[in-house]
């Protein structure tokens, strides 16, 4: 009996979170040289909010894949941007709560630095893609 084939490539997915992964030591580095410490911790923390609602929607989107599927497909897919949504108010909650001393600017930008891995994610891979 053949395997059947997937439909959905997921390395751009796997891709992207490692690319999300590598830029929280990213933040904290740009806030400890642009600030200190506590800026540093704080732009680490919001990447890192980032980060684990991104991989949350990644393990929820990619769970099942195919023609016959599309509904569950398309389930999951909701069902992880509202995981994914609740991951980060939790975490901003927790974290504005409890971390002090704390940076909010920092925290945003970190937050913001690892969304917008989001956007450069494709074109990096597309490039990537073309050099082969």
């Amino acid at each position: 009996m053949s395997r059947t084939s997937r439909l959905i490539d997921r390395r751009l997915a796997k891709a992207l979170i490692i690319l999300q992964a590598l830029m929280i030591p990213v933040s904290a580095l740009i806030g400890w040289v642009l600030k200190d410490s506590a800026a540093a911790l704080s732009a680490a923390l919001g990447a890192l909010v980032c980060w684990l609602a991104s991989c949350y929607f990644t393990w929820q989107s990619f769970r099942a894949a195919g023609a016959r599927a599309t509904k569950q497909v398309l389930s999951n897919m909701y069902r992880g941007m509202m995981g994914k949504f609740a991951i980060v108010i939790v975490g901003f909650i927790l974290i504005l709560s409890n971390v002090k001393p704390l940076s909010p600017a920092a925290l945003f930008c970190g937050f913001i630095l690892v969304q917008a891995m989001t956007w450069v994610a494709p074109f990096w891979a597309s490039r990537l893609q073309k050099r082969v």
